[in-house]
């Protein structure tokens, strides 16, 4: 037996997931003063090639045609959030789509795991989704609610489009690496190269139509690329463990905090005002990842008690 529970390991990897990406996410957004959008996401899938040598091959033999197809359909969807996420944030503004793309994520997760895995979702679990989401609202404080306006907004109808197709495309790729795992056939370093390989191919012809190539030719540059793809393979490889163990909705649920942990950093580091909504928002979110924690462990003991009765 190991020291820590796999429930214990899930709850772990999922603030460790949390944290790596916040810090992918806020070293992107430096980035993109300098580079474009699609050479970032081919940065991002570059690094991940150094992770071939660790593959699972003694494992991987077991995976079946099936699996393959998971494994290279999971390459794809792994794209689609950066495509869209940079196009509605062009469209109705960063805070409204991160509203939408976080908010529908925790909501589309449930419903789409319990579909395609049988995972047990109650009402009330349900309802600490909604309650979880109302808290990203308060933290991004979306104009569509709040009637605030950001710069460079063209169109507010076509963003939502985009961010749900998004949020959509997120769910199904946690949905479908927990389904892996039901197939005993999550393999993290496999899982890592293949996004590797079918990440390049899509976003280097990406680059090449855009013509971004560049080289980092600054010392502050390098460490900017260096940063943002070591912290990349983090957030993998905790993403990968974290659905390996727990549930997926679990996982989206604590994944929220990310909008707590960036909110934090705005403050901290880019000067942000402190604003006593999203303060509010940030203590909702906290408390909704604390409940869902505390509502596992009571369900675990439940059933064990229920397991020993019945022997």
């Amino acid at each position: 037996m190991g020291i820590i529970s796999s429930e214990g390991k899930g709850i772990l990897y999922c603030l460790l997931h949390a944290v790596a990406l916040t810090a992918q996410s806020n070293i992107a957004k430096v980035f993109t003063y300098s580079s474009h959008t699609s050479y970032i996401n081919f940065v991002r899938y570059l690094f991940l090639i150094f992770t071939v040598p660790l593959i699972e091959f003694d494992k991987a033999s077991s995976c079946n045609t099936t699996d393959l197809i998971l494994y290279i359909t999971l390459g794809v969807l792994g794209i689609v959030p950066s495509c869209t996420a940079v196009f509605s944030f062009t469209l109705m503004g960063v805070g409204d789509s991160i509203a939408i793309e976080f908010g529908g994520n925790i909501i589309l997760v449930g419903v789409i795991g319990h579909l395609i895995l049988d995972e047990k979702i109650t009402i009330a679990y349900f309802f600490l989704l909604l309650v979880d989401c109302l808290g990203i609202i308060l933290v991004v404080k979306p104009s569509f609610i709040f009637g605030t306006s950001e710069e460079g907004i063209k169109s507010k109808e076509i963003g939502a489009i985009v961010a749900i197709s998004g949020s959509f495309a997120v769910s199904l790729f946690q949905v479908y690496i927990r389904k892996l795992e039901h197939r005993n056939n999550l393999h993290c370093f496999l899982f890592m190269a293949v996004q590797s390989l079918v990440g390049m191919a899509l976003t280097g012809a990406w680059t090449t139509l855009e013509s971004a190539w560049e080289i980092p030719n600054t010392w502050l540059n390098i460490c900017i690329v260096g940063g943002y793809g070591i912290v990349n393979i983090l957030q993998y490889i905790f993403e990968v463990k974290a659905l390996a163990n727990a549930e997926v909705k679990n996982v989206a649920l604590a994944l929220t905090l990310s909008v707590v942990l960036s909110y934090v950093l705005q403050i901290t580091i880019f000067g942000e005002e402190v604003d006593w909504v999203s303060i509010g928002g940030a203590v909702v979110i906290i408390l909704c990842v604390v409940l869902s924690v505390i509502w596992d462990y009571v369900l675990e003991k439940v059933d064990k008690v229920t397991t020993i009765r019945k022997m």
